[in-house]
């Protein structure tokens, strides 16, 4: 059992059901992987056979998960009460499928359910219903992301580690392209050295991230890189493309430890710039300036979005502005809540998210760096450390 984490899990838990009991659910099942993961601290990687967290107001939290789990839920899990479905080896389960097993559990008295609205499908919905007596159904979802908004000790802790190695490879891979690596070499270099420091500092955490039910996602360091035009598709596979005078080109990072994703991106040129592009990519560091001029406690996210549009409507972008300028990060690398207008929460200390206003247009390209960040009592923390200036890399002559 995950010792480390259970102190952590066990407050998620309380936390929970008090958001249960002020809207009259007394029984959860919390099925999303990633949520599962958050009150659980395990992590099955693949989820051929969805593994679920059941909460109730009178009864220990349960980790229920298929026999073939057994063994990785309670070495690495954090919740003692862990129950077994389906068949392998000698474990011995309660039922053969999951939703028998869910209804052994909580018997056959009335219960006032709570699910993710936003993950239960029709069918699953439908057989919970038939093998419980669940009198009323309420959507739990809303309720989670307001609890993983705020970040603990344990999750900071190793959001901070993932930002460490997502500097180490966006660094590698701008280093790489400096030296006269084609993208996809740069980005496998970045990944490799990713890969050196998780060794050498973190081998203790997993840098897995969650799969579906198809497939597993075993390994969570990644590297890719768009240049020009091509950045406006966001996430690609690097090509073997050589930079040349003039280009902008823009390596990005995730990854994971114990589940926790950083994000780093740089916008990078590659010698002088023309007009647009340098007018561009000073309105980029403009509006992360601005951002930051009010990034503090009670600040609402709106805001933040407000200030940083307002350098590139000044600056002439009116017509390209992004939909937002910042995401949540955590178990998700594209977590609840964005920075974006309309959205009127406000900023409190645990907090962690992305900040990037950029640009992208199909015509010339796209400028971005992206951090990421903690909200702390006095203002923030950048999490990823990064140079966060201007970034020119030369053309190499032999080109």
């Amino acid at each position: 059992m995950n010792k480390e984490a259970g102190p952590f899990i066990n407050a998620r838990i309380e936390k929970l059901r008090l958001a249960m009991g002020e809207k009259n659910i007394d029984t959860a099942i919390i099925a999303r992987p990633e949520n599962v993961f958050y009150f659980s601290n395990f992590n099955p990687i693949i989820n051929s056979h969805p593994a679920y967290v059941i909460i109730s107001l009178k009864q220990d939290a349960c980790l229920l998960v298929h026999c073939i789990r057994n063994d990785h839920a309670r070495m690495e899990g954090s919740v003692e009460n862990v129950q077994l479905y389906g068949k392998w080896g000698a474990n011995v389960a309660l039922a053969m499928h999951d939703i028998d097993a869910i209804a052994a559990l909580l018997g056959d008295s009335p219960i006032r359910l709570g699910v993710e609205g936003d993950y239960a499908s029709v069918n699953w919905l439908k057989a919970v219903h038939s093998k419980l007596n669940a009198a009323d159904t309420s959507d739990i979802a809303g309720d989670i992301e307001m609890l993983k908004i705020i970040k603990d000790a344990y999750e900071i802790g190793c959001i901070r580690k993932s930002a460490a190695l997502v500097d180490c490879g966006v660094e590698t891979a701008i280093g790489c392209l400096d030296a006269g690596a084609h993208e996809a070499a740069a980005c496998t270099e970045g990944q490799y050295r990713m890969r050196e420091m998780w060794h050498e500092r973190f081998q203790d955490y997993e840098v897995s991230g969650f799969g579906s039910s198809e497939g597993a996602q075993v390994d969570s360091l990644a590297v890719w890189s768009m240049a020009n035009e091509r950045i406006a598709y966001g996430c690609d596979c690097p090509q073997a493309y050589f930079p040349v005078a003039g280009d902008l080109v823009l390596p990005m990072s995730w990854a994971r430890i114990g589940g926790y994703a950083a994000e780093n991106e740089r916008s990078v040129a590659v010698g002088e710039l023309d007009a647009l592009r340098n007018r561009a990519y000073d309105a980029m560091l403009g509006a992360r300036e601005a951002l930051f001029a009010v990034l503090r406690p009670g600040t609402p996210f709106e805001e933040l979005y407000l200030a940083a549009m307002k350098v590139f409507e000044d600056a002439g972008f009116s017509s390209i502005l992004p939909g937002r300028c910042g995401h949540g990060i955590g178990l998700s690398t594209h977590e609840f809540p964005s920075l974006t207008s309309g959205n009127k929460i406000r900023l409190k200390p645990g907090m962690v998210f992305t900040v990037e206003p950029g640009l992208m247009t199909k015509d010339w390209g796209g400028v971005r760096h992206s951090d990421t960040v903690l909200v702390t009592e006095a203002g923030y923390e950048l999490l990823t450390q990064s140079r966060r200036d201007k970034i020119t890399i030369k053309q190499c002559a032999y080109r």
